[in-house]
């Protein structure tokens, strides 16, 4: 793959938060939601469909000791098309999951794909280090990197930029994962802020380009599922039916994929996926091998589960970077970048974030910037 491929992919894709919450909501439900008849038998499925791997490179033995908060995990979504002749996974979302002292509150810190960032390995595609988009930290190796070492090079990117040392567990999840569980559910509420006429597609071949899906609630299938929460030309200024409050551009998308996860969570409970075991079991086996887990203090899987039982899915907070669009040139190519300005008001503003994730202080730091919030 060319260095000027690898950077069209990392560019051309759409953010993923949302599938991997769905993979995290999925473990928690086995363990809050099932009787204990079946226990046995869905965390033995757990066990089995999902992988464990030491992506951060910790190498820890599972010493006994409970699991205690706070804790960081930090969790990435990969994209690997059917369509893609190269066979590279990309990172399309970034974020750290924030768990309370309490373990019983989580709050998700989105980190924009494009955030120009420094990156002191920067593999195969630049001199290192290099300043360039944080994605790019995880494939900058292309296919002389293994998933291990493409996640500790991000994992380390990240450390710089937020100042945590060390993260307590990390999460990998693919595309398929998605798409899986839509199908599972045969197909998904989705309720549209505005009349959406598709125009993301136009980088794809499945056929989506030109579709319009109407404003308000409406069943989707997993394709036209897929389609929506990619969108994100559709989120536009200029367009009088579009609240502002719902965000525009990337934002926009967000807040789409915020609300599928959701209107996902809401459908598995509603028919049964969260107390009738074979549907659990079904769930798990179809979302179990797109995730990748590094459990917190190399525990099992349902130990990890287990521990965060009482963290509700539907009570998780989602925040945004205080961060703005700009666009520059970078040998010789035109980039879009995320970027916050030094000596701004927006660099103290994450800077106090990245210390409340540090020091389990993210309520203090909610109630001062709800502006950042992410709703509905």
């Amino acid at each position: 793959m060319s260095k000027q491929g690898a950077r069209r992919a990392l560019t051309n894709r759409a953010p993923w938060w949302s599938k991997v919450m769905l993979g995290v909501g999925a473990l928690i439900m086995v363990v809050t939601g099932t009787t204990v008849v079946y226990a046995n038998v869905l965390l033995d499925t757990v066990e089995d469909s999902v992988e464990t791997a030491d992506l951060l490179g910790n190498g820890e033995e599972d010493t006994g000791e409970p699991i205690e908060g706070p804790l960081n995990l930090l969790v990435i979504g990969t994209d690997l098309r059917v369509n893609d002749s190269d066979g590279q996974d990309r990172t399309d979302t970034i974020m750290i999951l924030h768990i309370n002292k309490n373990l019983d509150k989580a709050t998700i810190v989105s980190i924009p794909r494009d955030l120009k960032v420094e990156i002191q390995d920067c593999g195969q595609l630049f001199s290192s280090p290099c300043t360039y988009k944080i994605n790019a930290a995880y494939n900058a190796g292309l296919d002389q990197w293994s998933r291990e070492e493409k996640f500790a090079n991000l994992a380390a990117t990240v450390s710089d930029l937020t100042g945590i040392e060390k993260f307590d567990g990390a999460v990998i999840m693919g595309f398929e994962g998605f798409l899986n569980a839509v199908k599972t559910f045969g197909g998904i509420e989705l309720c549209l802020p505005i009349d959406m006429a598709l125009e993301q597609e136009k980088l794809d071949k499945d056929g989506g380009t030109g579709r319009i899906f109407p404003k308000g609630c409406n069943e989707y299938n997993a394709q036209e599922a897929l389609w929506i929460v990619r969108e994100r030309y559709a989120y536009v200024r200029e367009n009088p039916d579009l609240d502002p409050s719902w965000g525009y551009g990337d934002y926009g998308r967000q807040h789409m994929q915020q609300h599928f996860i959701k209107q996902l969570l809401k459908k598995a409970t509603d028919e049964g996926y969260t107390t009738d075991p074979t549907k659990v079991s079904a769930l798990i086996e179809d979302i179990g091998p797109s995730l990748v887990i590094d459990p917190i203090m190399n525990k099992g899987i349902v130990d990890m589960a287990v521990a965060l039982r009482g963290i509700k899915p539907s009570g998780m907070e989602t925040i945004r970077l205080p961060t703005t669009n700009s666009t520059e040139y970078f040998t010789g190519v035109e980039e879009s970048y995320e970027t916050v300005l030094p000596g701004s008001e927006e660099e103290q503003i994450m800077n106090d974030l990245f210390a409340a994730l540090r020091e389990d202080t993210m309520d203090q730091w909610m109630k001062e910037n709800p502006e950042l919030l992410n709703k509905g």
